[in-house]
């Protein structure tokens, strides 16, 4: 004996069922109980949005991966994105085979400022690269440095001119050891000590250079 639906009638000689409800009645179902509205934290200075693993691209992909956090045990694929809404297929698994719906949910964007973006308003820096000498050589290292840390998602938060020479303060100690390393460069190095963290003495290192 067909099912018959107890929402619109349609019989199982009509639609394919999806427990007791037909297809149709199952999509509605299963859209009204997902939410209208998803809230995206979203850099206001960079435009970036924040994923499992930090701030990233505002692209399709890293939208369909952050909507698939909000909508945890479903499939997600993204059909459309618009500025403050998305188009999403949504799928979940039932004993009656896959049962999907395509629905538009509203982007409530959460701003504020990501790590990298406070640090660069704050003038954040970690180390300081003492530039002297030959004033071409100084320019294009200096230049060279800018370079290198923006291609890595650091950044220079500043340059201060001298005399004989240049100042460049950088966001990432590591980064700038690594710098001087694959240069070849060998610097006279300092440290200031520029707090205390959880316990630890947390310094700013100093590279003088001589070119």
């Amino acid at each position: 004996m067909p099912k018959s639906c107890p929402t619109c009638s349609r019989t199982s000689n009509d639609a394919k069922f999806f427990g007791s409800f037909c297809e149709y009645c199952a999509r509605d179902k299963l859209s009204a109980r997902l939410a209208n509205e998803v809230e995206v934290t979203w850099c206001k200075r960079c435009m970036r949005i924040k994923g499992k693993e930090g701030f990233v691209a505002p692209t399709g992909r890293n939208f369909e991966t952050v909507m698939g956090s909000r909508f945890r045990g479903y499939s997600i694929h993204l059909v459309k994105l618009n500025r403050n809404s998305v188009v999403l297929d949504i799928a979940e698994e039932t004993a009656d085979g896959q049962l999907s719906v395509e629905k538009e949910v509203g982007i409530k964007y959460s701003k504020t400022l990501c790590d990298m973006c406070y640090k660069k308003s704050s003038d954040y820096y970690e180390a300081v690269v003492q530039l002297r000498g030959n004033p071409s050589k100084v320019e294009r290292l200096a230049a060279s440095l800018e370079r290198y840390f923006e291609r890595r998602n650091q950044f220079v938060s500043k340059i201060e001119r001298e005399d004989n020479g240049l100042n460049v303060y950088l966001s990432d100690k590591r980064m700038a050891s690594e710098f001087m390393s694959n240069k070849r460069l060998k610097p006279t190095m300092s440290y200031t000590l520029a707090g205390i963290k959880s316990g630890r003495k947390i310094y700013k290192n100093t590279y003088a250079l001589h070119l």
